[in-house]
């Protein structure tokens, strides 16, 4: 009784996607490859990550081979589509992708029962890769290249969107790289020639390397008496703003102080060249009243450095404040 039951649910899952996508309402439309490896009759038809179809019949037209596919008319499927076969995953089913080119216009006609499309393309599947590959992998058994294409398989199972996205990524990281071709060409041609300049003075290069590398092993045998001289200056600049901070007001005074003497210095400029321009005369006159009239009269101005005289005690600076008259 199981038995009978086990068979009657079998037929039912096997009629199933007939049922969904085997209606009147369907859009019967077909698709001409080159090859379509190991396609099987209800295989989903996918857009945009999204199940649109199955397909209903597969058959042979000279060297290519003709799929028929049932759409499900809410899809809104346009016109002009690419259809490629290509894998969930590593070892998952084919499947029919259906995408939109770039030319083709959001608002294009919907594709109708009928239709034939001719831009297919059979997204090459690991098998092809490996025998396209066979001087590669020729240093290796049949039996290691099973284990790694299981384990690989064991290990990406589940992950065919995953490794859908990356490679849509990596087709457009590809494109980018192409969009940009000469300006990659011109980045290695410039780097080419700074090689060409930079290898006949690798000899000094070489030198100035090694010489880098005496001065680091210096530095690291001296790193003791270093860290000791930068404790050091660490000290003197606490001991300095120390000094600094028990001092301040006092130097602002005298710089206030100084400020004040030199403003009244700054406004009686033409005073003091008048003193610094009639003092000579001054003392010439005092000496000739000495001399004439016989007056004991002594020099009583002597400007440090205008008119004093070291031999002459009277006239020397010798002994009084300095820089200052007497």
């Amino acid at each position: 009784m199981n038995k009978v039951m086990a068979l009657v649910l079998a037929a039912a899952l096997m009629t199933l996607p007939s049922c969904l996508f085997g209606g009147n309402r369907d859009i019967a439309v077909k698709a001409v490859f080159t090859d379509v490896g190991d396609l099987a009759r209800f295989a989903p038809v996918m857009m945009s990550d999204v199940k649109v179809g199955e397909v209903s019949n597969i058959a042979l037209r000279g060297d290519r081979a003709v799929v028929t596919m049932r759409l499900d008319p809410s899809a809104d499927v346009p016109r002009g589509v690419r259809a490629e076969i290509t894998r969930e995953s590593v070892l998952g089913e084919q499947i029919i992708e259906l995408s939109v080119p770039k030319g083709v216009p959001r608002d294009a006609p919907r594709i109708s029962t009928g239709a034939v499309i001719t831009n297919t393309r059979v997204i090459p599947e690991l098998q092809d890769l490996v025998r396209s590959g066979t001087e590669l992998f020729g240093a290796i058994g049949a039996s290691q290249l099973a284990t790694m294409i299981n384990q690989g398989g064991v290990a990406f199972g589940g992950r065919g969107g995953d490794l859908k996205t990356l490679l849509r990524n990596l087709r457009t990281i590809t494109g980018a790289y192409a969009a940009h071709s000469d300006m990659l060409r011109s980045l290695i041609r410039n780097v080419d020639a700074l090689n060409s300049q930079l290898a006949p003075h690798a000899g000094e290069q070489a030198r100035a390397v090694a010489n880098a590398d005496k001065a680091l092993r210096e530095l690291a045998r001296n790193s003791d008496e270093l860290a000791r001289a930068l404790n050091s200056l660490h000290r003197l600049s606490l001991g300095g703003r120390y000094i600094l901070d028990r001092h301040i007001r006092q130097m602002r005074r005298f710089f206030e102080q100084m400020r004040v003497i030199l403003g009244a210095i700054s406004q009686e400029q033409d005073s003091l060249q008048q003193f610094l321009r009639w003092a000579p005369y001054h003392n010439r006159n005092v000496q000739l009243v000495e001399f004439r009239q016989f007056n004991q009269i002594l020099q009583d101005i002597v400007i440090c450095g205008l008119n004093d005289n070291p031999k002459d005690p009277a006239r020397a600076c010798h002994g009084t404040r300095a820089g200052g008259p007497h």
